[in-house]
């Protein structure tokens, strides 16, 4: 079991400005999501009305009178956003909870893999923990590119509890 203490002042900015970050993100994320549906429900309409009468519109599959295309559009949506969350690293949630609870957790691991994500303004790490039920745990450094660190270095990361968003890191 770990013991968590609570965040200093400092480290609550670094949460306060990685919620701003995935703020962003999630709206960048919903302006491209509109603009798909947005696509999905008229191109087909468009090229439908240049080639079909009206009553030939209206019996097809891409019909706004169809039941199936609207299960269609939802079901686009639907994957949509799960898509977009399974890619990215949107964490707002976890991060509202640690900007709440104000609980940090320190543990020194070796690092397993180390990679830059959402164009390179975010580095995450992945490292090994002995004794806890999942030994793999990833970790993010949301303040930008980290090139300092190898897989395989024993590092000691100071991170919010719930979100895993990394406070502070340091080379042992």
């Amino acid at each position: 079991m770990q013991d968590y203490s609570f965040m200093t002042t400092e480290e609550i900015f670094h949460l306060q400005d990685a919620l701003k970050k995935n703020t962003r993100q999630i709206y960048k994320f919903i302006a491209i999501g509109v603009f798909l549906v947005i696509i999905a429900a008229f191109v087909p309409q468009f090229f439908l009305a240049k080639r079909l009468s009206d009553e030939e519109i209206n019996q097809s599959l891409f019909s706004y009178k169809n039941v199936w295309f609207w299960v269609w559009l939802m079901s686009f949506v639907l994957v949509l956003i799960f898509a977009l969350i399974k890619v990215t690293d949107v964490r707002y949630y976890t991060i509202k909870k640690d900007l709440t609870k104000l609980e940090k957790g320190q543990i020194q691991v070796p690092l397993e893999m180390i990679y830059q994500g959402n164009n390179e303004m975010q580095t995450s790490f992945i490292v090994k923990q002995e004794g806890v039920r999942k030994r793999k745990r990833l970790f993010y450094w949301m303040r930008g590119r980290l090139d300092d660190f190898k897989a395989g270095q024993q590092v000691e990361i100071v991170y919010g509890r719930y979100s895993r968003v990394i406070l502070a890191i340091t080379k042992l």
